[in-house]
């Protein structure tokens, strides 16, 4: 048996019946920071005066997340993300990536519509929320072990074409 194969089990042994998931060795209290920026996007939707609280929201790492944390388990879930299996950590790393992109490019959309109660920016947020929150239940989902494949769920070009959905050069031409 490898340090590796060693370490993962020890891990995956210490993270039974904690807040850290025993096979993934990922933690879903990490997701509560992406929850955070969507909340606060759905208030500003009817709530404009939110605004600045969104534009306030800033990516955070999984490790920083948890050393400011307050959950019995944060050093666990710390520790144990250098040994997620890299088939869930890829997919992981990746949604939460896109996470960040997409909250970032919503702040970014918000900050530049002059009236946030028009329909059409009702309608750029309540698509961009969407999907944010599709790939939160994406990360969600890795974190609890399901990975399937992530891909064929993350909406791509043709299925937002096909849904309506605007892509970013489309939303950005909106606001000129």
């Amino acid at each position: 048996m490898s340090i590796e194969t060693s370490a993962l089990a020890a891990y995956r042994a210490r993270a039974r019946n904690t807040n850290v998931n025993d096979v993934t060795l990922l933690a879903t209290d990490y997701l509560n920071h992406f929850n955070e920026a969507l909340m606060l996007a759905e208030l500003v939707i009817d709530m404009p005066d939110m605004l600045e609280d969104l534009i306030d929201w800033s990516p955070v790492t999984y490790g920083n997340h948890f050393r400011d944390s307050g959950i019995a388990d944060r050093e666990l879930a710390i520790e144990a993300y250098e040994f997620s299996p890299t088939e869930y950590k890829t997919p992981f790393e990746a949604i939460t990536t896109r996470l960040d992109e997409e909250i970032e490019d919503l702040q970014t959309n918000l900050r530049l519509i002059d009236n946030l109660e028009d329909d059409e920016a009702k309608m750029m947020a309540d698509e961009q929320c969407a999907i944010i929150r599709g790939l939160i239940e994406q990360a969600g989902a890795i974190i609890n072990g399901h990975i399937g494949d992530f891909n064929s769920q993350t909406p791509s070009e043709d299925s937002m074409e096909d849904e309506g959905i605007l892509d970013q050069d489309e939303i950005n031409a909106m606001f000129g």
